[in-house]
């Protein structure tokens, strides 16, 4: 008698730890992003106050300096940018402490390769948010028309390019979170 085999069809299923791991960190890095936001426009607007009350009520036609707070629609865009990169930052400590671990186990010079490729990403992520607080406040800079926008949120500007890196690293770090926790 000959007998074959029976074929098994493994469902897919979803890592709900990794899942789980990912939501958190997520959170994470939205309830840090916030806060660092509102710091960075209280900053922000605490230095254009400053400009304000030098020269009191009348303001010159041609003054250099905002005297405005900022607006919802100003502070939107940076503020999604801290958040994403707050992800990213916690996202990162996922990865590192995941890895570490694994080269615990196992004294991979491969995970020790990750781990070097991951620790200066996390540096680097660190000294974005500082990037972003100082593109904050440049909106009370007085810079001549066009170099304000160049380098803050407006399109093509500093800021907007490094909210849309950080979107996609956020994004990849996700996915290299997720199939390593598996």
């Amino acid at each position: 008698m000959n007998e074959t085999p029976i074929k098994e069809e493994k469902i897919p299923s979803y890592n709900k730890k990794a899942i789980s791991l990912l939501i958190t960190l997520v959170i994470g890095g939205i309830v840090l992003g916030m806060i660092l936001s509102n710091i960075f426009v209280t900053e922000a607007n605490d230095r254009i106050q400053h400009f304000a009350d030098e020269f009191g009520s009348y303001v010159p036609p041609d003054f250099p300096f905002r005297v405005t707070p900022l607006t919802t629609s100003e502070i939107f865009l940076p503020t999604l940018g801290v958040i994403v990169v707050c992800i990213s930052i916690f996202l990162l400590i996922g990865l590192i402490a995941v890895y570490f671990k694994v080269f615990v186990k196992t004294k991979s010079k491969y995970i020790a390769g990750l781990l070097f490729f991951l620790v200066p990403l996390f540096i680097e992520s660190i000294f974005l948010v500082n990037t972003l607080r100082s593109l904050f406040v440049s909106s009370a800079i007085p810079f001549g028309h066009g170099i304000r926008e160049s380098i803050g949120f407006e399109f093509g500007g500093l800021g907007q390019i490094l909210v849309i890196v950080s979107l996609f690293e956020s994004i990849g770090l996700s996915i290299l979170l997720y199939l390593s926790t598996e």
